[in-house]
């Protein structure tokens, strides 16, 4: 009886020393989450104790850092990148604003001539255009960013859609004496898609190449040879940039000062591709012996 009652004792001893190295360690492993709450650390959680039992909890503590972390990161990066951006948009918004506020200035002056008058106000017309076009674009790429662009998908006539595209960008290819080659596979070309924003990938390509390209273009609209899909081709000349430029073209503020413009916030083509890829399609870039590429694929309408 009596070793049965010291027998007892000791376990009951060793259950509370126990209990109290479990009680130190969990305290040191909140100390340690404390203490990392407080400072910039890539620091982990530490099983000091070596209680093996403790390792899974230090495991998952040490889980939820890492996920932490790499979010902290991930907002940073993003912050940043917005903060580049709203500088770039600043610059690229006060051009023409600045230009037009010039010539609105030389427009008190009583001895223009009525054809300068003219002259100006078109300019001042033009460089207004501009602003708008670039919060146009700005508010869109961020209405898309959020999944908050309303999209109405419905079969679409691609070919129908690009040659209106084409129509509504013909001045603007007159006023510099660009050609176009054109050519348009003479059949139906239905894509289940938003045509306000098939009109937009196309419109927007068309533009990037306007402002960026040099001499005449190559469009081209036919279906792939699987008949899975249509492929539109616009090709110019753009001896301004790099094959390396070439592959960072799709990103949204792409805005290498070689390759910008003062109508451009490098958000035209991000649009594009993020709009082809809603579709379930593709959108991409290649440049060859000076000669720019840009591509898009939309999948045929499923019968």
């Amino acid at each position: 009886m009596i070793f049965a009652v010291i027998g007892l004792s000791i376990a009951l001893l060793l259950l509370v020393i126990y209990l109290i190295r479990l009680k130190l360690s969990l305290r040191n492993i909140a100390s340690q989450v404390q203490e990392m709450s407080h400072e910039e650390t890539n620091q982990l959680v530490r099983n000091s104790s070596g209680q093996k039992m403790l390792n899974p909890l230090i495991n998952s503590i040490n889980g939820e850092l890492r996920d932490l972390r790499q979010k902290v990161v991930t907002a940073e990066k993003k912050n940043r990148e917005v903060r580049e951006s709203l500088a770039e948009i600043s610059h690229d918004l006060r051009t023409p604003l600045t230009a037009a506020s010039g010539y609105t200035g030389m427009l008190k002056d009583m001895d223009l001539t009525e054809e300068e008058k003219l002259r100006y106000l078109n300019v001042v017309e033009d460089r207004f255009e501009t602003s708008r076009n670039l919060v146009d674009q700005l508010f869109y790429y961020t209405r898309l960013e959020s999944d908050s662009l309303g999209w109405n998908e419905e079969e679409v006539d691609i070919r129908k859609v690009l040659t209106s595209v084409l129509a509504m960008y013909y001045m603007d290819f007159e006023k510099k004496n660009y050609e176009m080659q054109v050519q348009i596979e003479e059949k139906v070309m239905p894509v289940l898609a938003d045509q306000e924003a098939v009109k937009r990938i196309f419109s927007n390509i068309i533009s990037n190449g306007l402002s960026h390209g040099e001499g005449d273009f190559s469009i081209s609209l036919n279906q792939s040879s699987d008949e899975k899909s249509f492929r539109f081709r616009f090709s110019n000349r753009a001896t301004n940039i790099t094959e390396e430029d070439a592959s960072h073209l799709f990103e949204k503020y792409f805005t290498k000062d070689k390759v910008r413009s003062s109508s451009n916030t490098g958000l035209g083509l991000a649009i594009a591709k993020s709009l082809a890829e809603k579709m379930g399609g593709t959108c991409g870039a290649s440049l060859k012996d000076e000669i720019l590429t840009i591509f898009v694929e939309l999948p045929r309408k499923k019968m």
